[in-house]
């Protein structure tokens, strides 16, 4: 299934975000901060990111700068 990470801090935009996305078959992670959005982007790794640009902690530019500069950085090896 496809994931949409949705990175919003205004409740009521998130459930309508969140309920339209639903509705149409996708499967959304949710995040309220910045430093949540870039956490769950990292870890979850999501087909799409829908990001605020104003968000109490970390701008959503800045969010997505971090989430592409770690993204593209190797794993390390396991083990």
């Amino acid at each position: 299934m496809k994931t949409i990470l949705i990175v919003e801090d205004n409740a009521k935009n998130m459930k309508l975000v969140r309920d339209i996305l639903q509705h149409k078959g996708w499967q959304t992670l949710e995040a309220v901060t910045g430093e949540d959005g870039v956490r769950l982007a990292l870890e979850h790794k999501p087909d799409l990111v829908l990001m605020d640009i104003q968000l109490p902690d970390i701008d959503g530019i800045t969010a997505l700068r971090r989430i592409r500069a770690q993204s593209s950085r190797p794993s390390p090896p396991a083990g």
